[in-house]
């Protein structure tokens, strides 16, 4: 019987964002598709304090992925006049392939209509295939690409309506 890693797909709570931030700075550090201006931009729009901040203002806007204390994944949001963006998603590198980032999604989509949102959408670099796929097999419809965009690099929007 192999062994299965268990995690919990939750909202953050207050005090979870020192290891929310850490977690996000590990994973955008650990991607392949980002410039290092990108990466350091990125990063320095989530900080502990940050993250507090978006947990107070709107609870469903930080969900994340528990493996015991560990923060394995987390999905980030904002409500958008009516639309909800996904500012990032991400699972740390020893936790993809578990069915992780498709667990946030859909914890994140079930609290679309209750934030008054009609629609959810993102962004991804064009060469992130995995995001892709993901997004792809939930739904996502791809609205356009944007070449040399932001941090001078090429990006694709995401959407999916929310019925």
């Amino acid at each position: 019987m192999g062994m299965e890693t268990e995690f919990i797909i939750s909202n953050a709570t207050t005090g979870d964002g020192r290891k929310v931030a850490s977690a996000i700075s590990s994973i955008i550090a650990s991607i392949p598709y980002y410039n290092d201006l990108a990466k350091a931009g990125e990063v320095d729009k989530y900080k502990a304090d940050d993250i507090e901040a978006k947990i107070s203002d709107e609870p469903h806007s930080v969900i994340v992925a528990r493996i015991g204390d560990d923060i394995a994944g987390f999905c980030l949001t904002k409500f958008d006049d009516n639309l909800i963006w996904i500012e990032w998603f991400g699972v740390a590198v020893e936790h993809r392939g578990k069915g992780i980032a498709g667990k946030l999604l859909d914890a994140m989509e079930s609290t679309v209509k209750g934030r008054n949102g009609h629609k959810v959408w993102c962004d991804t670099r064009t060469s992130n295939k995995e995001s892709a796929h993901i997004l792809t097999k939930r739904g996502y419809m791809q609205i356009v690409t944007i070449p040399n965009h932001w941090y001078g690099q090429d990006f694709i929007l995401w959407e999916k309506p929310i019925n």
